[in-house]
């Protein structure tokens, strides 16, 4: 049945709530997709991609970057489609907009590891907003999950639903200069393995700023492909013949069928940037245990980025030392299309810094599903 009213949308939505979507199958975390991953995010810290560095670690062996997860599993098709076929919703009618997540993580993903994420649709609201009016908002769970049966990281993640309103949504279009991204990847500086020591975060303290360059078409698609999925689309959206990307490099199916003015990002993009500064600034020796995450703005090929971010609380949690960091992503026309607000847990200073988890020792053993 084609659903083509918010009210539609709205009960075939409830309908599915808190009933799990299928999974994919169990996947073998290898070395060539985390570095598959590192050149799709732009992401190229040793840690997450060299296994000689990270041998010489606090971790001991490869490990992923905390943004890893949207590989795993994107996280939002819970909120974008629960349960309802997705052939059965045009985006000409009913169009929708990423609006964020919030991560929180429990333990690293390893190089062997077999992995997954199981979806859930998890509750559904209406709102009303200046430029798109009545729309609903759906949140989807994403559990991420291990062989060995432990919880690596869970995710909630938001959606916009709403009529499409035949005209792009608001975005900063002043023009800027234009930087190729490619060289800021390979020349990124980070403090990688010397500690940054609880005691010298310092509230009010900027961290390093995390150029991107220029949003290139090349940036959208090494992310759809090469950090998300290489699989053919199964439908093709009226408006479009090409759907690599989900439709976004074609600035006609953007604008008439998305509700942007250009070829536009992926949200999950912004977030694994926003992610980066924060893993960038903490070092080896830091631990990201949460990030709420927030798109502001659309991010659209042509405009100009940079992350910036500032300490903004240090404080204790029980035996934690944690830092509480802003981080947002600024473009050419100083516009905040993204911001997100991370909680550090990091060293004290004269503490131990060896393997902070059993796996770290070589204690891996085989898991509950092969």
């Amino acid at each position: 049945m084609k659903i083509t009213t918010l009210a539609e949308f709205e009960t075939a939505y409830r309908e599915g709530l808190d009933i799990p979507l299928p999974g994919r199958s169990w996947r073998t975390v290898t070395e060539e997709w985390l570095q598959r991953f590192g050149d799709g995010a732009g992401d190229y810290n040793p840690l997450f991609r060299d296994p000689r560095y990270a041998e010489k670690s606090r971790y001991g062996a490869l490990v992923a970057s905390p943004a890893f997860l949207f590989s795993i599993e994107f996280g939002a098709n819970a909120a974008i489609w629960g349960h309802i076929p997705q052939e059965n919703i045009a985006t000409k009618d009913l169009t929708l907009l990423y609006l964020g997540s919030r991560i929180e993580w429990h333990r690293p993903v390893w190089l062997g590891d077999r992995v997954r994420g199981i979806e859930t649709p998890e509750a559904i609201r209406r709102t009303s907003t200046r430029q798109v009016g009545e729309a609903c908002v759906c949140t989807g769970r994403t559990d991420y999950w291990n062989a060995r049966g432990e919880l690596i990281a869970t995710m909630r993640t938001d959606m916009l639903r709403f009529a499409n309103p035949g005209r792009a949504v608001e975005a900063a279009r002043e023009p800027g200069v234009r930087i190729a991204p490619d060289p800021l990847v390979w020349e990124r500086e980070r403090r990688g393995g010397e500690p940054l020591h609880w005691e010298e975060a310092r509230a009010g303290e900027p961290i390093p700023e995390l150029p991107r360059g220029t949003y290139t078409t090349t940036e959208l698609y090494l992310f759809a492909h090469a950090a998300l999925s290489t699989r053919r689309s199964r439908y093709v959206d009226e408006g479009t013949i090409d759907m690599g990307a989900g439709g976004r490099a074609d600035p006609d199916y953007a604008r008439n069928n998305r509700a942007q003015a250009a070829s536009f990002d992926y949200g999950p993009q912004r977030i694994c940037w926003l992610i980066q500064a924060v893993t960038d600034w903490m070092g080896d020796h830091g631990t990201l245990l949460r990030m709420q995450a927030r798109l502001r703005r659309p991010n659209l090929v042509g405009d100009t980025n940079t992350v910036r971010g500032t300490v903004t609380r240090v404080h204790r949690q029980d035996d934690d030392l944690l830092a509480d960091v802003e981080v947002r992503n600024i473009n050419q026309a100083g516009a905040v299309t993204a911001t997100g607000l991370a909680t550090v847990r990091l060293p004290a200073r004269g503490a131990p810094l060896g393997p902070p988890f059993p796996e770290a020792a070589g204690e891996r053993r085989p898991g509950l599903y092969g």
